[in-house]
């Protein structure tokens, strides 16, 4: 659990949750394993792990407890990528609450969203209708050097070890990319950074 009162004295020096919670995340995860390009920068340990965008801080991400990670290549992070960006028109959706995909193909900014695609869904609570939101467009068959998704669901999708969770990717040199999973099924992980669609791109 965070401490509250240190939160308290963080946020009142600092001015914003954000720089508090990216702080407390990165003191908690410590020195670990790092794996960066020119989009983001990720750390592991056996504490817990987050990422966080190079040229834009407050896109950051971590989870304190349990998760996986694994080397991906090429043709399986593609067919992965396929099947989330199909995910939406398949029968799956109904058992989806809520999802957030945010795919960076290349360097980019938040005004023209060029280099990106970016979906959010959220299902409504009174009559059951899903909200969407959709910036950027789709390049099929071409590797993104990092993408983000945040699943609350029923079921798992094709590649995923988890029905809701956090996954986040990034491409390294080579044929070998790094895949992160968080699933949301112990008590003893926290994730402390997740914003919707609307903020994230604005």
């Amino acid at each position: 659990m965070m401490d509250t009162e240190w939160f308290l004295e963080q946020l009142e020096a600092d001015g914003g949750t954000t720089q508090v919670l990216a702080r407390y995340v990165k003191q908690q995860v410590g020195e670990g394993m790092e794996f960066s390009n020119e989009i983001a920068r990720v750390v592991l340990s056996s504490n817990g792990c987050y990422y966080e965008f190079r040229e834009l801080p407050e896109e950051f991400s971590g989870a304190l407890g349990e998760f996986t990670h694994g080397f991906v290549g090429v043709r399986d992070t593609l067919k992965l990528l396929e099947g989330l960006y199909r995910l939406p028109q398949t029968d799956a959706i109904r058992d989806v609450a809520e999802m957030s995909l945010l795919v960076v193909y290349d360097r980019f900014d938040w005004i023209s969203y060029q280099n990106i695609y970016a979906y959010q869904c959220q299902r409504g609570t009174l009559d059951d209708r899903l909200i969407e939101e959709v910036r950027g467009n789709i390049r099929y068959g071409q590797l993104p050097r990092f993408f983000k998704l945040r699943l609350l669901s029923q079921s798992a999708p094709e590649g995923l070890m988890f029905a809701s969770g956090l996954a986040f990717f990034i491409a390294n040199p080579g044929e070998r990319h790094l895949l992160v999973q968080i699933p949301y099924t112990h008590s003893s992980v926290s994730d402390l950074w997740a914003r919707p669609l609307s903020i994230q791109l604005h």
